[in-house]
């Protein structure tokens, strides 16, 4: 079993006490990196008509 440093306690520390804001800044930049890498292809929205299309295929 493998144990933890002290910078493993400390980085689990601050992500337990970011705050909402924090984590949607992260979660931004992550995005960005993803896009920007080629991981991610961006997406395009869809029409309400598109949307509403989608839902009356369902029973």
């Amino acid at each position: 079993m493998e144990h933890w440093d002290a910078s493993d306690q400390s980085l689990l520390s601050a992500t337990l006490m970011a705050t909402t804001t924090q984590r949607i800044a992260w979660l931004e930049e992550a995005l960005r990196l993803a896009y920007a890498s080629g991981a991610l292809e961006p997406r395009r929205f869809l029409s309400k008509e598109e949307w509403d299309a989608m839902g009356s295929s369902n029973p």
